[in-house]
């Protein structure tokens, strides 16, 4: 089993206090107690605790994205892991989404999202570059998808995780299907 970074050991202290406690009361000296780490290692690794909600979108959507060079993951898959995540953390991702709107957070994830489906799309295309109707396509898509994700966790969209991955799966724009959806 591989061992957890400093990171990973913050991001998930933070995750747990979010549970229970809204992410803007959540201080870093609660986050650094909850991980076992100090202080000095916090700061070692994140400015602030708005640095630390950064780094969580930015690694876990690469986490997912990375998923995608993997033989047996599909698109599907990466949909309903981003479906779970999101719903695991509800009240973690309602606060640090801005409670249904697309808040800086948001906004780095989906540029994040963006390059790293860019990519994916280039690789399995063979495509030397995304021409700009496809990179406008997927930035539209993936910042509606978030959106969505963003007023689940405000409790203002009430489907199953199974319906909104489908949702989110039709809703994705024709010419971005054949690039995406095996």
């Amino acid at each position: 089993m591989k061992k957890r970074t400093s990171k990973e050991i913050f991001a998930s202290s933070l995750l747990a206090l979010a549970r229970t406690e809204a992410v803007e009361r959540i201080t870093v000296k609660q986050i650094v107690e909850k991980s076992g780490l100090s202080l000095q290692t916090f700061y070692n690794h994140f400015h602030d605790k708005d640095d630390l909600i950064l780094w969580i979108h930015r690694s876990e959507g690469e986490r997912m994205l990375a998923r995608l060079k993997g033989e047996n993951y599909r698109f599907h898959d990466l949909v309903m892991d981003n479906v779970r995540f999101y719903t695991e953390n509800a009240n973690y991702l309602r606060d640090s989404m801005g409670g249904g709107s697309l808040s800086r957070f948001a906004l780095a994830t989906a540029e994040s999202a963006c390059a790293s489906l860019g990519t994916y799309i280039l690789r399995r295309s063979g495509m030397a570059e995304l021409p700009e109707e496809l990179a406008v396509y997927l930035k539209m898509y993936i910042f509606a998808c978030l959106h969505l994700f963003a007023e689940r966790a405000a409790g203002s969209l009430v489907v199953s995780d199974e319906r909104l991955a489908q949702y989110i799966e039709d809703g994705m724009p024709e010419k971005l299907k054949p690039l995406l959806l095996d």
